[in-house]
């Protein structure tokens, strides 16, 4: 017998029920998605949380070390690697996520392994990649013209990730698509949006409170020996091991922050298409007919 998922995906639904359904995914793959996440995105976001780190001292300290062209380079080198962890997270994050949803489909959550996750994923980072690029490339211009162009578009396009990896799309047809399903839903998936940042930032907001406490303590600590800041760039605060492990619980609560928001653009994509195509019903249409079958063979 077929594995039938707990949670259909593909079901009309409202507000509500939408964010009911990203948290009760959660609850019920709570370990192996998120384990999933941890290995594959975590790395790069640790990385990612700790050339942050060492950004912001960077900068913090720059008046104190001078503006020798040595330090600029090094500044200029260090926000490039931080930009390009920041477009890589951006494509990998809703890859394992979407991975993820798509193996759910087939197995239940317990026997749902890495490599399960990970099948195209590659591919599916390669076009996410790109469609992020064109993406940015396309908000950006639409910003100049008064901006409000520019925030409709990034809406309509919040939904390219999902139609990607659940269409295996190419970054230029999922352009088309977006347009095509969010049609007279512009408004309700700005506001699953809008609700899903408030919670991941105040997730993100007590995830981050340790690190706060130690930078806090850090700079407290630099003005009352010394008198001010410049003992800062000696304590090499971003190779603290505190720093570091401070960096990997902001790691998983960046991962739970994301993961709140692909997911439920991930069930606004399948009530859009439920919507537009009923593609659950046929589904389920299918599922009725091959029933059926079955049981006239067992008959006979």
């Amino acid at each position: 017998m077929a594995y039938i998922p707990q949670i259909e995906f593909y079901k009309k639904r409202q507000f509500g029920d939408k964010l009911n359904m990203t948290f009760v995914f959660l609850r019920e793959n709570a370990w192996p998605y998120l384990k999933a996440q941890l290995l594959i995105s975590g790395p790069i976001l640790l990385l990612s949380n700790i050339l942050m780190s060492q950004l912001s001292f960077g900068m913090f300290n720059f008046g104190e070390q001078g503006f020798s062209p040595d330090i600029i380079i090094d500044m200029f080198s260090l926000y490039g690697l931080v930009l390009i962890s920041a477009v890589v997270t951006s494509a990998v994050l809703p890859a394992v996520a979407y991975g993820y949803m798509r193996a759910y489909e087939h197995k239940a959550p317990v026997d749902i392994r890495i490599p399960d996750v990970t099948k195209n994923l590659l591919s599916r980072i390669f076009n996410l990649l790109v469609f992020n690029v064109l993406t940015a490339i396309v908000v950006v211009i639409g910003m100049f013209f008064f901006f409000i162009p520019g925030v409709y578009l990034m809406i309509v396009l919040s939904l390219g990730s999902a139609i990607i990896v659940f269409e295996d799309n190419n970054p230029i047809d999922a352009f088309g698509r977006a347009f095509k399903l969010i049609k007279d839903k512009w408004w309700s998936t700005l506001g699953l949006l809008f609700v899903t940042a408030i919670i991941g930032y105040v997730i993100s907001g007590l995830f981050s409170i340790p690190r706060t406490l130690l930078v806090f303590g850090d700079v407290f600590t630099s003005v009352q020996e010394s008198g001010d800041f410049s003992s800062l760039d000696e304590s090499n605060f971003g190779s603290n091991p505190l720093s570091i492990l401070f960096s990997v619980l902001e790691t998983f609560g960046a991962i739970l922050t994301y993961s709140i928001s692909f997911l439920a653009l991930a069930f606004q994509y399948f009530n859009l298409v439920e919507r537009r195509e009923s593609r659950g019903l046929m589904s389920r249409i299918e599922q009725m007919d091959d029933a059926g079958t079955t049981e006239d063979e067992e008959t006979y």
